[in-house]
């Protein structure tokens, strides 16, 4: 792991974190020899020109931190942060080793008597590794900060100025603005800016509709709030977003192996085909990120558990609708995405109370006292493609534009 901080021969701490001229770094180097602050181990003070200068583990060494591999961003992003938060004249402590937790934090960060943990993340590390460290700063009452590094999504070419791509690794940052929307952001340290994407609403397991911007670290304060996020909205086409929607059902016909599939043999055994799902299965939504499949497949399973149940009793509850959500989550059918930034439960409420809110407000439920819900019985499914037209006219004039 590349440090910016060493002990020198007579026990001062020198850090890289200011700027150094070449001369300087190789007098600095001449003069001095540099330990691990942690493990004693010699260090190299390495000085390219490619690389931010830093400080290295010989080969072979014994510390335990010495494995992770070298990052020009990781390195550099430690840099401007570490100079972000001491402009804030915050008491930072740059890459330092917590000996019970066995972690090292790249920045800890104290201010007005709590500790922050700030971990800048670059290289994509297993979801459980990012709970264990979380887990083992809480566990000290250390509060971590994760920051992704690099952009947060790329670009999807030839699909419209509002569609994106995350990788999972970069969902697992994804955090949550409550009743308004998700949204991920990143540090770039070539821009000296932080790179969010915002009001994101998914259209697959890892392509979005959202909002992009750029903006400078300094116009942030420490530690990032949701108030920080607040962006401008924008209108989603419903007519594109139909479009798409049967575009996504058609593949999943030809290549979703029919009955193998537990969403196509589900929506066969229960009288439908696919291709004429009404259009009020797979709406849009704000809240709905925290799904990992298409909206098609989780709103199906709400529909035919709906459906269900109303037939054993005058109207169904939010609560009983989440607790036949998360059945279907315990049976693997609907799968949610994993992040340390969201409550999936309060999330999960949410997103199907606004759905059935839609619902009703189209005029497919009705609403039986609060939050909870019963069935309008005059609902025709369309049967073929000429009345699957005209329910998404229909949809399209009734609701009003997500934003």
């Amino acid at each position: 792991m590349p440090l910016l901080s060493a002990l020198n021969q007579r026990g001062e701490l020198v850090m890289l974190t200011k700027r150094f001229t070449r001369n300087e770094l190789q007098n600095l180097r001449a003069s001095n020899t540099f330990y691990c602050r942690d493990c004693r181990e010699p260090l190299i003070l390495k000085i390219g020109n490619q690389i931010t200068p830093h400080f290295s583990h010989y080969r072979h060494s014994d510390c335990v931190n010495s494995s992770e591999p070298e990052s020009p961003m990781h390195l550099q992003g430690k840099k401007d942060l570490y100079l972000w938060l001491k402009g804030q004249d915050l008491e930072v402590t740059l890459e330092q080793y917590i000996p019970s937790i066995q972690q090292r934090a790249d920045l800890l960060v104290r201010k007005n008597g709590q500790l922050f943990a700030v971990e800048y993340q670059c290289s994509p590390i297993p979801f459980r590794q990012i709970m264990k460290r979380t887990e083992g700063y809480k566990s000290l009452n250390i509060l971590p900060v994760w920051i992704l590094g690099g952009y947060p999504c790329r670009k999807e070419a030839g699909k419209g100025p509002d569609v994106f791509t995350c990788t999972d690794f970069q969902l697992y940052f994804l955090r949550y603005i409550r009743k308004h929307y998700f949204y991920l952001f990143s540090y770039f340290p070539k821009k000296q800016a932080l790179c969010m994407l915002f009001r994101m609403v998914p259209a697959s397991s890892r392509r979005f509709h959202a909002l992009y911007d750029e903006k400078p670290l300094s116009s942030f304060a420490f530690p990032f709030t949701d108030v920080q996020f607040h962006t401008k909205t924008f209108p989603l086409s419903l007519v594109d977003w139909f479009s798409e929607r049967r575009n996504w059902i058609r593949m999943k016909v030809q290549f979703g192996k029919a009955f193998l599939d537990p969403f196509l043999r589900q929506v066969y055994e229960s009288g439908l085909h696919p291709l004429f799902l009404p259009s009020f299965i797979g709406l849009p939504l704000k809240q709905m990120a925290i799904c990992k499949q298409h909206p098609v497949v989780w709103q199906f399973y709400v529909w035919k558990d709906f459906s269900s149940a109303i037939m054993q009793k005058a109207c169904v509850s939010l609560d009983e609708m989440v607790s036949l959500f998360f059945r279907r989550v315990g049976k693997k059918e609907i799968e949610l995405r994993k992040t340390p930034f969201v409550h999936e439960k309060n999330v999960v409420k949410v997103m199907l109370f606004e759905y059935a809110q839609t619902l009703t407000r189209l005029g497919y439920w009705e609403e039986a006292g609060k939050t909870k819900y019963m069935m309008n019985k005059n609902i025709c499914f369309p049967k073929n493609m000429e009345e699957l037209d005209g329910m998404e006219h229909n949809i399209t004039l009734r609701l009003p534009p997500i934003l």
